[in-house]
């Protein structure tokens, strides 16, 4: 196949993404933290500062956070910032700047797999895989820093592999630069910096000599000094934020600790476990009600066979370039495993096209090898496996309860006259307004002293309700006697409960 044929191909793989993943965008349900990273790009842009007003942090870890967003890095914001200049601010302008990176990540998946494989049929095949899977195409039109983060990293790798036969210095400074910017976007940016290492010392240690180590620190000091001058505001307020973010909100209402996995060595086995069952069982179904759903496992079994089949089959581990494939996924693997006790399902968007390269690969082998009478089982099995896929992706754009269940209950909100200056979950401020005055705060006012007409309140706060009773007793408490003495539950469904201040 010539090179225009394998280039059209890929403008028809990107055509079909950027479609499946703008219906996604419009179909999907709202995240609390999709507001959380918007509102400091938001304050940015029509107040001049890097404040993230939505979000109550009196008392809290979040000390500060109105005026000086130090919980994560700043990039994705400024990134939003220019982003919103240009298209106007709102949920899905802020999907879009996600949808658009994540184009570019596959892009970048191409160039990686052609260079390391050298069959362009291999490198089309990885990434038509996560295009078309509805778990990639979620994340992938989520307003998080996830995609961004992964754009600058998948450069990064791209134009290291791209440049090191040409010139070595060029390459290191180009991939780390990108890495840097990856890491100044969002904490997993550490995994394509520490790829992109083990991608420098697996190809090219005997290369690199003394003076080559400056290029692989440079961009790392110029990132980190960059935010420096941000930081040194009020550094004290950095400091709280990020340890706090540690644990930080997902320990408060999951009762999880983030890093379980380093403080035993039981923790660690149970954090490996997990990450497989978890990270990756949840989002294909593994304790769905319907179904339907579980049968997204089939999907999740292909995936781990193709990962599977490339690490045991003897030519394949020993091919170069597709046992570079392996190393990064490993170290990937460990590292989430072990540093995110979340297990959150949103950075499938760093390992989804991974998994997808090695399943093209293994694929290729097994057509490559196979006897004429074993070639309709394959088909047959990959053909089962696109269904799968398919029928996730038509569920996910037709079967949206979530996003049904927050509709209802904005709808009651806006029905009682969308009262300013209300608490609620941070999805509510895309349509309610940034500037409304509305706050989310699961602690219910315990430090700000606000009491509001109401309070409508999403998992987040049920989970926090159920935690606290361990993790704070005394604004338990206070919440329990709040929502008996003081409000009554107006509204309910399965995501949502709306409570109204009595004698309002």
């Amino acid at each position: 196949m010539t090179r225009y044929r394998y280039g059209a191909l890929l403008v028809a793989v990107l055509i079909v993404y950027v479609f499946l993943a703008g219906w996604t965008a419009v179909a999907g349900y709202v995240w609390s933290n999709e507001a959380w990273f918007a509102s400091p790009a938001f304050t940015l842009i029509h107040h001049g500062y890097l404040g993230t007003t939505i979000l109550e942090s009196r008392g809290t870890w979040m000390e500060g956070i109105d005026r000086h967003t130090y919980w994560i890095p700043p990039l994705h914001a400024l990134v939003q910032g220019l982003w919103y200049r240009l298209f106007g601010f709102g949920l899905l302008p802020l999907r879009y700047l996600s949808i658009v990176a994540d184009a570019v990540v596959l892009l970048a998946w191409y160039g990686i797999v052609s260079l390391l494989t050298g069959n362009r049929g291999i490198a089309l095949l990885s990434i038509a895989i996560p295009a078309t899977d509805s778990r990639f195409l979620q994340f992938a039109a989520l307003g998080r820093p996830d995609a961004t983060c992964a754009a600058f990293g998948t450069l990064g790798w791209l134009a290291y592999l791209h440049l090191r036969e040409r010139s070595l210095p060029r390459a290191l400074l180009a991939g780390n630069a990108l890495t840097a910017a990856s890491c100044l976007t969002h904490p997993c940016g550490e995994l394509y910096a520490s790829g992109l290492l083990l991608l420098t010392l697996y190809f090219d240690r005997r290369r690199i000599g003394w003076r080559n180590f400056g290029l692989l620190a440079a961009p790392y000091a110029a990132a980190l000094s960059a935010w420096g001058v941000y930081i040194m505001q009020v550094p004290s307020q950095f400091a709280r934020q990020i340890l706090g973010n540690i644990g930080g909100i997902g320990t408060e209402f999951t009762g999880v600790n983030r890093l379980a996995g380093v403080t035993s060595l039981r923790g660690a086995l149970r954090a490996l476990k997990g990450e497989y069952f978890l990270r990756y069982g949840v989002p294909f179904g593994r304790y769905a009600a319907s179904a339907a759903d579980r049968a997204q496992l089939f999907a999740l079994l292909i995936y781990t066979l193709g990962v599977a089949g490339c690490l045991l089959t003897p030519s394949l581990r020993n091919h170069r370039g597709y046992r570079a494939l392996l190393g990064v996924g490993l170290l990937e693997y460990l590292t989430l495993a072990i540093l995110d006790g979340f297990k959150s399902s949103g950075y499938l968007t760093h390992t989804l096209p991974l998994a997808g390269a090695l399943l093209a690969i293994y694929v290729h082998f097994l057509f490559s090898k196979a006897r004429r009478a074993q070639l309709p089982v394959l088909a047959a099995a990959l053909i089962l496996f696109a269904t799968v896929q398919f029928t996730a992706l038509g569920r996910s754009f037709f079967v949206t309860p979530q996003r049904w269940d927050y509709e209802n209950a904005l709808a009651f909100l806006r029905r009682s006259g969308s009262p300013p200056g209300i608490i609620a979950a941070g999805e509510f401020a895309f349509a309610l307004g940034f500037d409304s005055g509305m706050v989310d705060d699961w602690r219910l006012g315990y430090f700000s002293g606000r009491r509001p007409p109401f309070i409508a309140a999403n998992v987040i706060y049920s989970g926090w309700l159920e935690h606290s009773a361990t993790l704070d007793p005394a604004i338990h408490a206070y919440m329990m006697r709040l929502l008996r003495d003081e409000y009554r539950v107006a509204f309910r469904n399965s995501n949502y409960t709306i409570y109204q201040r009595i004698g309002t």
